[in-house]
C-alpha cells in the first residue's frame, strides 16, 4: 500500500463510529466494536454449545477429556446477550437425568508440583484435593488458613504444604513451591475477594483492593514462576475470570474490571508462552462458595 493511501487510514476514521454511539438516537449499550480503515464491525460473545456432565464421582478430568470435542464444538454456537450467562440451575436439573460419565484416558500428575492460590476453602480446596488425588505435590496457598486442606490431603496419602503469603508477594509464593518440592509446573490463580458496592458509592480503597488481589496477584504469581517454566520448557497456568468480567454485573465495577483484565492478560501470556510449552488458559467458574454466599441468595448457593 502506498504512503498516500496509508496516510488516509488515520485515527480520524474512528470518529464517525464514536460520533454515532454518543448520539441520542443510538440505543445500543454494552457493545464491543472493531473499527479502522473504513471497517466497522460489532463483536459479540460466541459460546460453544458445550457438553453436560452427570454430577457424581464419574465427573473427572478423564470424563472431560472424553467429551472435549463437544466442549470446543462451535457448529451450533450460542450468542448470549449482555445478561445471558449459562443457566446453571437448569443445567443441574438436566445433568441429574444423565447416566454416569464415560471416561477417557486416565490423567496422572505424578512428579508435577501444583500451586493453587486461595485454596483454604471453596474452589481452591477442590482444585488442591483433585491434584493431590491425581499424584501431584500441592502447595496450598491461602492468607487465612491453608492447614486444614493440607492435613486433609496428607490424611488421604497425598503430598502438600501450606503457604500463607499474599499473592501480591508472588516471589515468596513460588519460593515455597521450590523449597518444598523443588519446582513448579502447574498454577491455578484462584485467590480473590469481593468488595461489592454501587459505582456511585464505591470508594477508591474498594476499587484498589480488588485490583490488587485479582490483577496484580495473578500477575505477580505468574511473573515469579515464568523464568522456571521457561527454563524447563513446560508450564500449565489457569487464571480465573468471571461472568461478571464477561457480561458485567451491578455493584461490581471493580470486580468486573479486574476479571476482564485477567482475560486479556491470559490471552497475551498464551501467545508468549506457547513456543516454550507454557500453556495459559482462563476460566469463568460459578460455584456455591463462601465468597459467592455474600452476594447470592442461599437457595442459589
Amino acid at each position: 500500500m502506498d504512503p498516500e493511501t496509508l496516510s488516509k487510514l488515520g485515527p480520524e476514521w474512528v470518529v464517525p463510529l464514536v460520533g454515532y454511539l454518543v448520539h441520542e438516537n443510538n440505543k445500543d449499550n454494552g457493545g464491543i466494536y472493531e473499527v479502522g480503515a473504513g471497517s466497522v464491525a460489532k463483536l459479540r460473545w460466541e459460546r460453544a454449545k458445550g457438553a453436560l456432565f452427570h454430577l457424581d464421582e464419574s465427573f473427572t478430568p478423564s470424563a472431560v477429556l472424553k467429551k472435549w470435542s463437544d466442549i470446543e464444538n462451535f457448529r451450533e454456537p450460542v450468542h448470549p446477550g449482555t445478561e445471558s450467562g449459562i443457566n446453571h440451575i437448569s443445567n443441574i436439573e438436566n445433568a441429574a437425568k444423565l447416566p454416569p460419565n464415560e471416561q477417557g484416558e486416565k490423567l496422572d500428575y505424578s512428579g508435577k508440583v501444583a500451586l493453587v492460590t486461595g485454596a483454604g476453602g471453596g474452589l481452591g480446596r477442590a482444585y488442591a484435593i483433585l491434584f493431590a488425588k491425581l499424584g501431584a505435590s500441592v502447595v496450598v496457598n491461602d492468607v487465612g488458613n491453608p492447614d486444614k486442606v493440607v492435613e486433609e490431603i496428607k490424611a488421604a496419602g497425598g503430598k502438600a504444604v501450606g503457604d500463607r503469603h499474599s499473592v501480591e508477594d508472588g516471589e515468596a509464593v513460588i519460593k515455597t513451591c521450590l523449597d518444598a518440592f523443588g519446582g513448579i509446573h502447574i498454577i491455578v490463580n484462584n485467590a480473590g475477594i469481593l468488595r461489592d458496592k454501587s459505582f456511585a458509592a464505591m470508594t477508591d480503597q474498594q476499587w484498589d483492593d480488588v485490583q490488587k488481589v485479582h490483577v496484580r496477584g495473578t500477575y505477580k504469581v505468574c511473573k515469579a514462576a515464568w523464568p522456571h517454566l521457561y527454563k524447563q520448557k513446560y508450564g500449565r497456568i489457569i487464571n480465573t475470570s468471571s461472568s461478571s468480567g464477561i457480561y458485567g454485573n451491578f455493584g461490581q465495577a471493580n470486580y468486573a474490571t479486574a476479571k476482564a483484565a485477567i482475560v486479556g492478560f491470559t490471552r497475551a501470556l498464551a501467545r508468549e508462552g506457547q513456543k516454550n510449552n507454557i500453556l495459559v488458559n482462563v476460566i469463568a467458574p460459578t460455584a456455591g462458595t463462601a465468597m459467592t454466599r455474600t452476594i447470592m441468595p442461599e437457595e442459589v448457593v
